[in-house]
């Protein structure tokens, strides 16, 4: 596996970003990893690596620009200082420098706050290929999602029943693979190994295997 820090031309500035990719890849299947609201932290690096060995080349772009934490109260004052639509552009722009370096497709997974911006990818960029949201939401508003998504949510997370039931029922109206699965008793955050108070091993274990499973079959 080759592992590299790099720096994406963005137009709010140099982003920097973590690269992982399987020694060698010169091009095929790629995917972007959102962030949670915690920063660029080792664990979302972790995620690339494990696309990596999937045989995918992952970046995560590094969307606080430098801003790190493990404190609630700081995340959420990282989290509100981003503009949506700024970190949007970022990640497109962390798009087109996957799709310059040879990607044939680009899928995203993000997770918590990188899960509604990876709904919001979806809802903005055609040229993505696949989305997998874990447990982050956004309002469509109209809008309609430009790729197959699949969506992964613990049924002790504070979202609304209702509304997950009409994404899903949205999503499988789709008729392209895309579909929500729900994982009970699994609260916010619990593919986050890092977070004891979170994780469960079984629904993340699960809730990979069903992702990387769709990412395949739309990228490669």
């Amino acid at each position: 596996m080759r592992q590299e820090r790099l720096m994406i031309d963005a137009p709010a500035g140099p982003l920097a970003a973590f690269l992982a990719a399987p020694d060698g890849w010169a091009g095929g299947p790629a995917v972007i990893v959102i962030q949670e609201w915690w920063g660029l932290n080792p664990n979302i690096e972790s995620f690339c690596g494990r696309f990596a060995d999937e045989g995918f080349a992952a970046i995560a772009p590094d969307l606080y620009r430098g801003g790190l934490t493990t404190e609630p109260d700081e995340a959420k004052k990282l989290m509100m200082r981003l503009v949506g639509p700024k970190a949007v552009e970022d990640l497109r722009a962390g798009l087109s420098m996957l799709m310059d370096r040879g990607a044939t497709k680009v899928g995203a997974m993000g997770f918590c706050m990188g899960g509604y911006l990876t709904h919001e990818l979806a809802l903005s960029d055609d040229r993505l290929g696949a989305a997998v949201a874990c447990y982050g939401l956004t309002d469509p508003k109209g809008r309609a999602l430009l790729a197959p998504t699949q969506v992964h949510i613990g049924t002790e997370d504070d979202f609304d029943p209702a509304d997950m039931q009409a994404l899903s029922a949205i999503l499988a109206a789709r008729g392209d693979g895309s579909e929500l699965f729900s994982y009970d008793g699994a609260p916010h955050a619990f593919m986050n190994d890092t977070r004891p108070e979170a994780y469960r091993p079984e629904a993340a274990a699960l809730a990979w295997e069903r992702a990387t499973k769709f990412l395949h079959a739309k990228l490669d």
